[in-house]
């Protein structure tokens, strides 16, 4: 066949030019693979004929070996490079081929099915059959527990692994299921959706929407309608998807007679049009006896505005027709950059206005007045508009009255009045949230102020009743004030225009008195005011009533805080969370506890969510009121009392999350309750997670801090039930769900609440989670578990009200106190909070592609390492370079690398990061051992950009991304616990990974020094296939190496000094540091990938200042690099200070580094004294410390410039220390530095031989040793790394010291402290 005979490159472009991007996945384009001739019909007869044979024959083919006995499918031999099936399979492709070379006009097979049958050739030669693995024996003796136990509650038990272990054909990808953007998260599974199900149903009781009044608008529409036409329930908060549902049941199960037709519209210009041509049409085929068609129209305050001009042209046909109800929820979505939930009442009442008297228009705003008016509209005899408030109160969860199905209610009244009957003043609100606002604060009033306002709700906008405006002001009003959102450019909105058209009406003209003045108090659409906003609007117009009302000047003037509960004795518990925690529906749980229980607790319950999608993958609050007494028109609404800062409980159920983006606690009342759910964190650690803010704001309240770790109590009850039932399932597996933390904090919550414990908290929350799965010992476990976990943090008042910002702190971006309201239910994408994009095994499908298309990839075709987050260069090796003896036991050598080409600009002291690459060698062996197809691709996700993916083979994965052998941590044990075959190695494995095989796991991991590969071999039934393998072993790490050159005197390049790392393990193994050794095997103009790290190890700011430096071994090279920028500059002719430099080693023959350089140094005068310690060169040993010792005259004159400048003056250091008077004889450029880089242990001896130096100089020890340890402290030394590539890196440190004055004191401070992590002898 031509296809076969095409290069594998060849092969790929073609293959790419017809793959076309559809649904996230790669689609097959037939004319990619279409005939260069068009066949005639004859040809496409022959076609089909010999297609139809070569399927029938590779049917039977395949069917024939299927039919084996079960034992021989049940235990499959390694997979040979080509089976039987395959050839029969190429065989008949061959004969379908030669059958259309035949004809003219041929058509080839699909190139893709050709391919995929090369990629599914497997992993190479058959491998010989392994005997059944026997395993190792489980542990006994000392590897045992503590108490000698024999792995008690352990796994007995192996989970089925979905993937077959490699070698295995199953476990390829064909090019067909290949993704072009493989950056998009699959969504929960359909397990994982039914679980989320079932936890919220025993967390928040069975879905129903009777529990808010937009959902009970909606059922009411459903049953009382012929059609429903529903307006983009998605976008709406839900409000139409009880009836979609309801259509969508009747539909499946055929349910037709006497359901209503659900229609899915969505919202744009003439949205009206359908629900009249519905009428219309059905007004044409039904007879006139027929009952009154009702259509109902569910959609938002655009809906409404977008189908208004429609429904004001309604012709007499379509009105005969039938009844039109539109259920409106005036919420609407900002197209600002907050994208804010509001209520629209501008939009709403614009739309109103071009309806004119066609139909009934009636406003609600409480949630049972709602509920009431959606029934009343289908009652009326008129075409009736219902405008609820859907952005909060048809929010609220609580419990509702919910009329039957023709029940009658009573009519709205137009108008409702609140306050005194001797009022001067009235505010006339269209009924809605601003309007039950106004009346819950006009109670709260000081009386003298509340006896002259009263508030007037507009109920019934349309028909405009005059007569009823009269009957509901009282007579001693002197002003009206219209309070009213209007459109963005208009001076006054439709309630102020019929408010003074009534004014000279028969009504108010002929009843004697009558209002002297009408004001307009415009809102711009869904402005909303806080409660002291409307405390000091009221306040306002009961002063000066016959004024108009400046808001500009009344919202300045809002300071005082009404208390909008007081009256009504309820209180306010608010919960912070993330919509991703397992927490989530811990406000849902708490509402419907009061919901259930309330009579147990006289507290009704009324719950409002608020969530933002966009900050932190998603916030939510939840505001809950619990009251004593009924729900009434005069409550305040529960956004109105949550921005008030009235919580007197507040739940932080996911600080780690919501603490970076949110302050909340300024929500608490003083004296309130704080609980907050630490993720495994002690009182120390909230501590420091906590900002100054947040502590000055929590000492200001005087809150109560209590702690509890939900998570570990769920873990807690995991492990007791997974032990109860005989280790058949481990600690930390899903026995008892993780949603069952919300339960842990509700717990937590009721103690603070309701004052109970022990067993009757236990019996009341049993009434409450019911069958839930709490674990072993039931609720009274969990409330048992809980009670013990609760801790009480009792900060420091004082202290915490004087907290001082920490680092960064000041520099990060204030946080907002409430969340910006964004989102009616938790983001879409909530579920994939934390979901990391995983490697997968591909095909060359999508490197093809990659390349063919590298614009739209974004493909880097220059960068080796293109995944890494830090920013990278790519640099070339131009020396490598051997500095000991061949013969010599220790291989130091001295690498330089070009930047050429580059951005790379790096500063005296910092370190290179080295990515290095695993051992070629190593990786091959362990491809062979594994089975694994060394060229199979696989596309890893970058760590900076997970939408971006590096392709590699298998082979570069292990190479150059795995740390195959480095160290795994004893998760990994834990995961081949789960997939071992064999039931001695899989206990092993655990018991390795539990608390009791610790001192197993320290051995394994510190003496032995394990890899990754090692534990595999160990362990050969829990043979991890390649998918998990990407995911369970860590990335390769950046070695860091101090850079031991100026880039002032080398230009554009980068020098290193490095040590081989390697040695034997107890039982003999070879151990090698990874990332030294593939910097040695390197050579000229090999690349490599490089980053940099900032350090504190840096040049004193005043070129004339000494150093003082100290170097063992490799520890030599940051001091390299000082040497040279001194150099540069003394050659500029900049006056730079002395350098004094203290180098040890073992042999100067053999380790002598960098020596000629020194020596020449030291000549040209760049160096100023040189300290050698070669301690295998005498008899007697000499370490650097002893060179120290013998110039410590020097040393302290450098380090301590007052002591000499005393002797100027005449006098003894104690005088100095006395009087302080050497200040002004000491130049800060004569004020040394000292620098130590290498092993640890020669500290202390080099702290005491400074010691000792200022001791000569007339100090005392005691006062020396003091005066050292007080420096220490104060100066906070700073920590910078010089990590050279060891499994058992020795502690070293540098140390920067730097001695200066004072004005009271002799101060010899000890500038910086360095941690430098250096190879050591």
């Amino acid at each position: 066949m031509a296809a076969t005979h095409q290069s594998l490159y060849q092969s790929a472009a073609i293959f790419a030019g017809g793959l076309a991007i559809g649904a996230g996945a790669f689609a097959l384009s037939r004319n990619a693979f279409a005939p260069a001739h068009k066949p005639t019909k004859a040809i496409k007869r022959k076609l089909s004929d010999a297609a139809n044979a070569a399927t029938n024959k590779a049917k039977a083919a395949a069917i024939a070996p299927a039919a084996n006995d079960d034992k021989a499918a049940a235990s499959p031999a390694p997979v040979a490079p080509a089976s039987n099936n395959d050839k029969q399979a190429k065989e008949t492709l061959d004969a379908a081929a030669a059958a259309l070379e035949a004809a003219p006009g041929r058509v080839d097979p699909p190139l893709a099915q050709v391919l995929d049958a090369v990629d599914q050739k497997g992993p190479g030669p058959v491998q010989p059959a392994k005997p059944q693995a026997e395993g190792n024996v489980a542990p006994s003796g000392p590897d045992a527990t503590a108490g000698g136990q024999k792995l008690k509650g352990l796994v007995n038990e192996q989970p089925k692994l979905d993937a077959e272990p490699e070698p295995s054909p199953l476990n390829r990808v064909s090019h067909l299921d290949t993704r072009a953007d493989l950056s998009l998260v699959s969504g929960p599974s359909a397990d994982e959706l039914a679980k989320h199900a079932a936890a919220q149903a025993w967390l928040t009781g069975i879905p129903s929407p009777n529990t808010t009044s937009t959902g009970v608008i909606d059922a009411i529409a459903y049953a009382n309608s012929t059609a429903v036409f529903s307006y983009e329930s998605e976008a709406n908060g839900g409000f139409g998807a009880h009836s979609e549902a309801q259509a969508a049941e009747a539909l499946d199960k055929g349910w037709t007679q006497g359901r209503p037709k659900v229609f899915k519209m969505q919202t744009r210009s003439g949205a009206g049009n359908a629900i009249v041509g519905y009428l219309s049409g059905a007004k044409k085929g039904s007879s006139s006896s027929g009952p009154t068609r009702v259509v109902t129209a569910l959609t938002n305050a655009a809906g409404f505005v977008a189908m208004a001009p429609t429904l004001a042209a309604l012709d007499d046909v379509a009105t005969d027709a039938g009844k039109i109800v539109l259920q409106v929820s005036a919420a609407s979505q900002s197209t600002d950059d907050d994208l804010a939930i509001k209520n629209d009442y501008a939009a709403v009442l614009a739309a109103t206005a071009a309806l004119g008297d066609a139909f009934e228009v009636v406003f609600s705003s409480t949630r049972q007045e709602a509920v009431d008016s959606a029934q009343y509209a289908y009652q009326s005899a008129k075409n009736v508009v219902h405008v609820f408030d859907g952005a909060f109160a048809g929010r609220e969860v609580g419990l509702l009255s919910v009329p039957q199905k023709g029940a009658a209610v009573a009519a709205p009244e137009h108008f409702h009045y609140t306050g005194p009957a001797k009022a001067t003043a009235v505010l006339v609100v269209p009924n809605g949230s601003h309007s039950q606002s106004a009346r819950a604060v006009l109670v709260t009033l000081p009386p003298a102020v509340r006896h002259n306002i009263g508030v007037l709700s507009v109920k019934v906008v349309r028909p405009w009743s005059d007569a009823e405006l009269r009957k509901a002001i009282p007579e001693t009003v002197q002003s009206l004030h219209v309070l009213e959102e209007i459109p963005s450019g208009s001076t006054s909105g439709l309630v102020y225009e019929d408010v003074m058209g009534s004014l000279f009406s028969d009504a108010f003209l002929g009843a004697g008195s009558a209002p002297r003045n009408v004001f307009s108090v415009a809102l711009e659409a869904g402005q909303n005011l806080v409660a002291a906003e409307w405390f000091e609007l009221l306040k306002t117009v009961a002063a000066s009533p016959a004024a108009p009302v400046k808001l500009g000047d009344v919202f300045d003037a809002a300071t005082q805080q009404p208390d909008l509960l007081a009256l009504s004795g309820a209180s306010l518990v608010t919960f912070i969370d993330s919509e991703s925690s397992a927490t989530t529906h811990l406000a849902s749980l708490a509402a419907r506890t009061f919901r259930d229980r309330g009579s147990a607790t006289d507290l009704r319950a009324r719950l409002l969510s608020r969530h933002d999608n966009f900050e932190a993958s998603g916030l939510v609050r939840s505001d809950l009121i619990l009251t004593g007494r009924p729900e009434s028109a005069s409550d305040a609404p529960i956004e109105l009392v949550g921005d008030d800062n009235s919580s007197k409980v507040l739940v932080v159920s996911d600080p780690a999350v919501t603490l970076k983006s949110l302050a909340p606690f300024q929500s608490l009342v003083r004296g309130g309750t704080v609980i907050v759910n630490v993720p495994g964190w002690d009182a120390a650690e909230l501590e420091s997670k906590l900002r100054a803010e947040d502590k000055k704001v929590l000492a200001d309240k005087g809150a109560r801090l209590l702690l509890v770790d939900a998570a570990a109590v769920v873990e807690q009850l995991n492990t007791k039930t997974a032990n109860a039932r005989g280790g058949k399932a481990k600690a930390g597996d899903d026995v008892v769900p993780k949603e069952i933390a919300a339960a842990v904090l509700l717990v937590a919550f009721l103690r603070t609440q309701l004052d109970l414990g022990g067993d009757a908290l236990a019996a009341f929350v049993t009434r409450i989670l019911g069958t839930a799965p709490v674990g072993v010992d039931g609720v009274a476990g969990l409330v048992q578990a809980t009670e013990a976990a609760v801790e009480r943090f009792a900060f420091s008042n004082a202290e915490w009200a004087n907290a001082e910002p920490l680092e960064g702190e000041s520099a990060s971006a204030p946080r907002p106190t409430h969340i910006r309201y964004n989102g009616f239910t938790r983001s879409a994408d909530a579920a994939l909070a934390g979901v990391e994009v995983a490697p997968s095994r591909n095909t060359w499908a999508l490197p093809a592609w990659q390349q063919l298309f590298s614009e739209a990839y974004e493909t880097d075709t220059s960068a080796i390492r293109p995944d890494l987050p830090e920013k990278t260069w790519v640099i070339e090796v131009t020396e490598n370079r051997r500095l000991t003896p061949v013969d010599y036991d220790r291989n130091v050598f001295h690498m330089e690398l070009s930047t050429k080409g580059t951005d790379l600009r790096y500063e005296v002291g910092e370190a290179l990061g080295v990515h290095g690459w695993n051992d070629d060698d190593e990786v091959a062996d362990f491809i062979r051992w594994a089975g694994f197809d060394a060229d199979e691709v696989v596309s890893v996700p970058s760590l900076a950009k997970p939408a971006k993916f590096e392709t590699r083979t298998v082979f570069q994965v292990l190479q150059q991304n795995l740390d195959i052998f480095g160290k795994p941590p004893k998760r990994f044990y834990e995961a081949l616990s789960k997939i071992a075959t064999n039931r001695d190695e899989a206990r092993w494995l655990r018991f390795i990974s539990s608390a009791e095989g610790s001192a197993t796991f320290k051995k394994y991991s510190e003496v032995e020094t394990l890899t990754y590969a090692d534990v595999l071999r160990m362990f050969p039934s829990a043979r991890l296939p390649l998918d998990l393998l990407l995911t369970e072993v860590e990335p390769i790490k950046p070695r860091h190496y101090s850079i031991a050159s100026a880039q002032a005197a080398v230009g554009e390049s980068v020098h290193l000094l490095v040590v081989t790392v390697d040695w034997k393990t107890p039982s003999g193994s070879p151990r090698y540091g990874q990332c030294t050794r593939y910097l040695s095997k390197l050579k000229p103009g090999a690349k490599v990938t490089v980053s940099l790290k900032p350090s504190v190890m840096k040049l004193p700011p005043i070129d004339s200042q000494p150093i003082i430096m100290a170097g063992l071994g490799t520890g030599a090279a940051p001091f390299r690099a000082f040497i040279q920028a001194r150099a540069v500059k003394r050659a500029q002719g900049i006056d730079v200070g002395p350098l004094v430099y203290y180098f040890g080693s073992r042999y100067r023959s053999a380790e002598y580094l960098y020596g000629e350089e020194l020596e020449a140094y030291l000549q040209d005068g760049v160096l100023s004294h040189v300290g050698l310690a070669f301690s295998r060169d005498t008899s007697k040993k000499v370490y650097i410390q002893h060179k120290i010792q013998q110039d410590g005259e020097m040393l302290t004159n450098y380090l301590a410039p007052e002591i000499e400048a005393l002797k100027k003056l005449g006098g003894s250091a104690e005088v100095a220390i006395r009087d302080g008077a050497l200040d002004d004889h000491v130049d800060e450029g004569k004020k040394g530095y000292f620098f130590v880089c290498g092993p640890t242990w020669p500290v202390p001896d080099i702290h005491e031989a400074i010691v000792s130096a200022f001791v000569e100089r007339g100090w005392t020890q005691e006062r020396a040793e003091q005066r050292i340890e007080e420096l220490k402290e104060e100066e906070r030394g700073g920590v910078g790394d010089d990590i050279f590539d060891a499994w058992r890196r020795r502690p070293a440190v540098a140390i920067r010291i730097r001695w200066k004055s004072r004005t009271a004191w002799f101060r010899c401070s000890l500038h910086r402290i360095l941690v430098a992590l250096v190879d050591a002898p």
